[in-house]
């Protein structure tokens, strides 16, 4: 039996373009079974009232009235929420593939293999620092010559034993003084709208001559040419949600040019991009 929410996602791609009668719904939407005839229309009732749904009686075409279903002004939104948790599973099984799969996919430049200096380092991780950050985190730790700040919520390290501290602010509003850090390093981006003013800020912080580290777990650098299915999904998520961690190379390197004149991009047997450039 369909989830709740699966039931509800099918409802509104049947009325997207049909508007429907509740017998449309129920015989256009496959394996579904309703044999007392009650769930659809709790559901439909309940979904008008979150205004996922609005209803008409309307004449039908043998004669009697029928209550018409169509999306409400809240339709929009969840279909647009169903829409990411796709692209991110479509993301997890796509990093899968890539893994069991290695290979760079351009021919970007050389891992600068400049190491990490001793002092301050800010690390970043947009939306906020995940699992999959802590190792890098706890290396980093390990150096007893550094020290290390976390900008945005530090929740998942809180019971890690980690040393650190908080900087309690965000990427495109940094809460430290000019020159503080020898090294700033950002996993995923935020917005592009909001990464020129992010970069700047990296700048900012930076000490003479310290180093801005980005990752950028899905980069694209060669530009989008046909309306096909894969360039639907990289636009969408590189517009819609910065958060998945997809994003165009271009239009980055463009940003980090305008701030940095020493740069370079780098890209791992996994695809994962990095940016690097250092502060004169």
């Amino acid at each position: 039996m369909s989830s709740r929410s699966e039931l509800m996602r099918k409802i509104l791609l049947t009325i997207d373009q049909h508007p429907s009668s509740i017998y449309d719904i129920m015989y256009s939407m496959a394996n579904f079974s309703d044999p007392k005839r009650t769930r659809l229309p709790k559901l439909l009732k309940s979904m008008e009232n979150d205004n996922l749904v609005v209803s008409a009686l309307q004449p039908g075409p043998l004669g009697p009235y029928r209550r018409i279903y169509k999306p409400g002004p809240e339709a929009e939104k969840f279909l647009v929420e169903n829409l990411r948790d796709a692209i991110e599973t479509i993301l997890h099984f796509y990093n899968s593939y890539r893994t069991s799969n290695p290979g760079e996919l351009y021919e970007l430049g050389e891992n600068p293999e400049i190491a990490t200096k001793d002092g301050k380092i800010l690390y970043a991780s947009y939306p906020q620092v995940k699992v999959n950050d802590l190792n890098e985190i706890r290396d980093l730790s390990s150096n007893r010559n550094v020290t290390i700040s976390i900008l945005g919520p530090d929740d998942i390290l809180s019971k890690t034993g980690i040393s650190y501290d908080v900087v309690e602010s965000n990427i495109i509003d940094i809460e430290s003084p000019s020159k503080t850090y020898s090294e700033v390093r950002l996993r995923g981006i935020p917005p592009i709208s909001q990464l020129p003013k992010a970069i700047a800020e990296c700048k900012r912080v930076l000490i003479r001559g310290g180093m801005l580290r980005m990752m950028v777990p899905f980069v694209f650098f060669d530009e989008p040419d046909k309306a096909t299915l894969g360039e639907f999904i990289r636009i969408t998520a590189a517009t819609k949600f910065p958060e998945l961690g997809v994003a165009e190379g271009n239009d980055i390197l463009h940003i980090i040019e305008q701030n940095f004149s020493k740069h370079g991009t780098y890209e791992t047997k996994l695809g994962e991009v990095h940016f690097w450039a250092v502060k004169s």
